[in-house]
C-alpha cells in the first residue's frame, strides 16, 4: 500500500465467482477479494470497485483500476481527501478474521 497526498494504492488479487464477497486473505503484499460476478463484460471489476467504495465510505467514481483490468492482479488507486483514513480502513480489513 502506497499513501500519496491525495489518495491510496493498493495491489489486489481479484476472485471473480467467489461464493464469499469480500476480503479473502492476503498474499504477499496484495490483498485478496472475492466477488460474486464473472469476469464477463467486466461485471467482476464493476462489484470489485463497489466493494470498495462501500468499505471505504467514498463514492465509485473516487476508485481507479490503474493496471490490470483484466487481469486477476490489479493496482487500484483510491482518490481521498483523508488518504491516512482510507489506509487504516483498508488495513483493518485485510486483518484475518
Amino acid at each position: 500500500m502506497r499513501v500519496a497526498g491525495d489518495g491510496v494504492t493498493i495491489e489486489v488479487t481479484a476472485r471473480p465467482g467467489a461464493s464469499r464477497r469480500g476480503v479473502t486473505g492476503v498474499s504477499g503484499e496484495r490483498l485478496v477479494i472475492g466477488v460474486h460476478s464473472g469476469p464477463q463484460k467486466g461485471k467482476a471489476n464493476d462489484e470489485l470497485i463497489e466493494y470498495l467504495a462501500g468499505e471505504l465510505r467514498v463514492p465509485r467514481s473516487a476508485i481507479l483500476i490503474v493496471r490490470g483490468t483484466t487481469s486477476r492482479r490489479k493496482t487500484i488507486r483510491i482518490v481521498t481527501h483523508d488518504p491516512a483514513k482510507a489506509a487504516s480502513r483498508l488495513r483493518e480489513i485485510g486483518r484475518p478474521k
